[in-house]
């Protein structure tokens, strides 16, 4: 007779093949759709015109999303003390993951007030913390300066801004996809779930997780040479650039995370603490295959 866990598995696995299922239907039912003639085929049943129609209003925001990217478009600062009658040029960004499109990310770009050149600043932003959206502005959208002779204007570059932006959120978003994958992977918890009673958190593959686990805890078993050695936890920082990975067996790598999700540096050790050379030689690579080449 099957074990409790074995039936909890098999029933795991049973949703997530339904969920395929579903994916791959409302895939060929879009497919199907998207037909070129097959509104004329349907004749004048307006039923299904109406699904068609949503349909071809649906692939064209989506060709239009994936191909745009970054878009602009005007708003009106409510306030009546507003600079420049509260003009307020907005940049929405789009970013692609698995198929479909995280939020959307906005900046709000204003005129600088007592200034008559047309020089932007940001108003209001709704970037995370960790993207380094001032340093972009800084590079792209640079202020006047007074250098003593006068003001010196530098040029501003808002398509290059526009630009530079979208790609630090695909890519961040990229990292977090990653760290969640690598997580599955290692059949760790999304992280997604309330920690009701620890009230210190740390950032671990794009959610909040407890940082702090009692000596008593099951979570910092030691390895008592009988367990499988698994893989406690793996930590990123907010920006995904740095990420910490802990054994069960007492081991730890520490991994320094380019842009655009490489593994740069690490430093692996083992149990007491001695420097691992050849899993830290290994580690070195593509973020996405970390495990396979540390286990392998």
């Amino acid at each position: 007779m099957e074990s409790v866990d074995q039936l909890d598995a098999d029933i795991s696995d049973l949703h997530d093949r339904i969920a395929l299922l579903k994916a791959q239907r409302a895939n060929l039912f879009s497919v199907l759709l998207s037909q070129p003639h097959l509104a004329t085929r349907l004749g004048s049943d307006a039923a299904a015109k109406r699904i068609i129609d949503q349909q071809l209003r649906r692939n064209l925001e989506n060709t239009y999303r994936a191909c745009a990217g970054v878009t602009a478009y005007r708003v009106k600062d409510p306030d009546p003390y507003a600079a420049h009658n509260g003009d307020i040029l907005g940049i929405s960004v789009e970013v692609p993951l698995n198929g479909g499109f995280v939020d959307t990310y906005h900046v709000l770009l204003a005129v600088r007030q007592h200034e008559d050149t047309g020089r932007l600043r940001i108003h209001r932003h709704t970037i995370p913390a960790c993207i380094s959206l001032q340093q972009l502005a800084n590079k792209w959208l640079p202020q006047s300066t007074n250098d003593g002779n006068g003001i010196k204007a530098s040029e501003q570059d808002l398509v290059k801004f526009g630009r530079a932006l979208r790609r630090e959120l695909v890519s961040w978003h990229m990292r977090l996809q990653i760290i969640q994958d690598l997580r599955r992977e290692a059949k760790l918890p999304d992280g997604d779930e309330d920690n009701e009673d620890n009230g210190a958190a740390l950032v671990s593959g794009g959610k909040v997780l407890n940082a702090f686990v009692s000596d008593d805890s099951s979570d910092a078993e030691e390895d008592d040479g009988e367990s499988p050695i698994r893989i406690l936890d793996i930590e990123a920082d907010a920006a995904v650039r740095s990420v910490t990975i802990t054994w069960s067996d007492g081991r730890t790598a520490g991994l320094v995370v380019t842009k655009d999700g490489r593994v740069d540096k690490a430093t692996c050790r083992a149990r007491g603490g001695a420097r691992d050379g050849t899993s830290s030689a290994k580690a070195i690579g593509p973020l996405s295959g970390l495990l396979r080449r540390l286990s392998s």
